[in-house]
């Protein structure tokens, strides 16, 4: 059954940029970011209070505001990166996150970088350059810029998450910080006038519905049910396993051309992530 958490939570994540790539057109990227957390946030809120455990007064606007590194600023990149590039690229960049995870984890005093994740590091921006320069069409700089600021972005938010998982655990550390965030989102696009549910077709409906609970909600649980018996370490896996089956559902379901140089890139970013 562990084995099955691991398989849905691979899929879900991997399938991520793909299913959206088809509406990034359509649907404001914001928008999207918004309604994926504020759905998913709900939903795990939903999950966390059959626990009946509560966070500290004071812990929930540290919370609310670690949510919105990942909500508001690292979702709505990987958001723009997918409408600007490919979406197995998108998908490539921003699973390169555990490498930087290192490098926030020494300057915030949580660990130390050993000589096999710096080389891990240097091989992953080699990656991305060959990965980048490789003309692929669909893929542009801005996209690819967007791609590694929200790998970045989301490393910071899991070094910070990390003294939050441990004191109330995955599930209800994650509810929170989605759920601030999605509300966050709201009154953010409120304040811009740009908080209108677009007039979608039932298949782009059906594609907002399945990031918003299959994604952000199905697949965090899922995941927190694996960590309980593999351990976090074991289970990130999924995260190196992500670029390639993205780009193999991108080459099935988008008919996304693949030339050797992205295929070397790729290739690449995947053996630096592991080397990690």
């Amino acid at each position: 059954m562990h084995y099955l958490y691991l398989l849905v939570t691979l899929l879900f994540f991997s399938s991520l940029e793909v299913v959206t790539k088809p509406i990034s057109g359509r649907v404001d990227p914001f928008f999207l970011t918004f309604f994926r957390f504020i759905v998913g946030g709900t939903f795990l809120i939903l999950l966390a209070a059959l626990s009946k455990r509560r966070t500290e007064r004071n812990d929930f606007p540290k919370l609310a505001l670690v949510g919105c590194l990942n909500g508001v600023i690292s979702m709505s990149l990987l958001q723009l990166s997918v409408k600007y590039s490919n979406a197995s690229t998108a998908a490539t960049l921003v699973a390169m996150n555990p490498l930087f995870v290192g490098v926030f984890a020494q300057l915030l005093g949580k660990d130390r970088i050993s000589k096999k994740k710096w080389l891990a590091m240097a091989l992953g921006a080699l990656g991305v350059i060959v990965l980048s320069s490789a003309n692929v069409s669909g893929d542009s700089t801005f996209g690819i810029i967007c791609g590694i600021l929200a790998a970045i972005s989301f490393a910071l938010y899991t070094v910070l998450m990390k003294d939050f998982s441990s004191k109330y655990g995955a599930l209800l550390a994650t509810a929170v910080s989605t759920f601030s965030a999605g509300v966050v989102y709201g009154v953010l696009l409120a304040i811009f006038r740009r908080l209108s549910l677009p007039h979608l077709t039932w298949p782009e409906t059906f594609i907002l519905l399945y990031v918003g609970i299959g994604v952000t909600g199905v697949a965090y649980v899922t995941f927190f049910k694996a960590i309980q018996r593999f351990g976090p370490v074991k289970t990130s896996v999924i995260f190196y396993l992500k670029p390639v089956v993205a780009s193999l559902l991108a080459l099935l379901l988008l008919s996304e051309t693949m030339n050797v140089q992205k295929i070397v890139g790729t290739a690449i970013v995947v053996v630096s992530l592991f080397l990690k």
